[in-house]
């Protein structure tokens, strides 16, 4: 039995498979947040976020999608990236109220100071890109898709670029830095490192990635190279849109702001 998704090499059956390790960090997270709210005594329980990444979490990482992008489908794989990257990590974040940000991190601890230090723009940019691009590498897809402790760590590092992403957005006052253009400046900027692996995807003339070239194919006639293809199409088309769309709430929103506060 495997309890983390990892590719196997075996043809693919749409037989149900259960990953212990999957459904035990839902649990384990479910857990520790509900005991957070609780020791902390929110006033409010956003239970609509958390039961989001919850859902979405469990989508991604069990059973079906999560064995197809661990050996079998390189665009399903792009596809688990997008879910943690996009929402899940966002969503995690908006399911602690605004009354809960203050009990973990009190003004002068060393708890505050490392989040906003993690909201600083340029930080949490470069640690995101970093991150983004060293598990794309064909190398270390290669190498740690092929272990169910590799699987886990490229699906932990994925969700952990998530977090940081949407940090410097989400973070309230007095942690956060940025203010309306801050922010619109910083989702524009995450948009353009990521297209590096993507369109070297689109534009390949040969699969990138080994372990999707060799691996037993779930539609016949879909190649590898044309996974490879819509792996990278659904990367950049797909992973741009909730940014542009999370850059025109921003913008809205702060206008909006603006103008009742000038009516005011």
């Amino acid at each position: 039995m495997q309890w983390w998704c990892a590719a196997t090499g075996e043809p693919w059956s749409w037989t149900w498979q259960w990953y212990p390790g999957v459904h035990l960090a839902v649990v384990v997270l479910g857990v520790a947040w509900y005991l957070l709210g609780r020791a902390q005594r929110w006033s409010t329980r956003p239970w609509g976020w958390f039961l989001t990444a919850m859902v979405a979490l469990l989508a991604t990482l069990d059973w079906p999608v999560g064995k197809l992008g661990a050996g079998y489908l390189a665009s399903v794989h792009t596809l688990q990236f997008l879910l943690l990257t996009l929402l899940v990590a966002p969503a995690l974040i908006r399911s602690i109220p605004d009354d809960g940000w203050p009990h973990s991190a009190r003004p002068g601890s060393r708890t505050f100071g490392a989040f906003r230090l993690l909201a600083h723009p340029l930080i949490a940019l470069v640690a995101y890109d970093t991150l983004v691009v060293v598990t794309h590498f064909p190398s270390v897809v290669d190498g740690a898709m092929t272990t169910q402790l590799g699987s886990f760590g490229i699906d932990l590092a994925w969700l952990v670029a998530g977090l940081l992403l949407w940090w410097p957005i989400a973070a309230p006052a007095p942690i956060g830095r940025l203010g309306m253009f801050g922010k619109m400046g910083f989702l524009f900027a995450a948009t353009i490192i990521p297209t590096i692996p993507a369109m070297m995807m689109v534009f390949s003339d040969w699969p990138l990635y080994e372990l999707y070239e060799l691996a037993p194919r779930v539609v016949p006639h879909f190649s590898a190279n044309e996974d490879i293809q819509l792996a990278g199409l659904t990367m950049k088309l797909f992973g741009d849109i909730p940014l542009w769309i999370a850059t025109a709430v921003i913008f809205f929103r702060g206008t909006a702001h603006t103008r009742s506060n000038a009516g005011a």
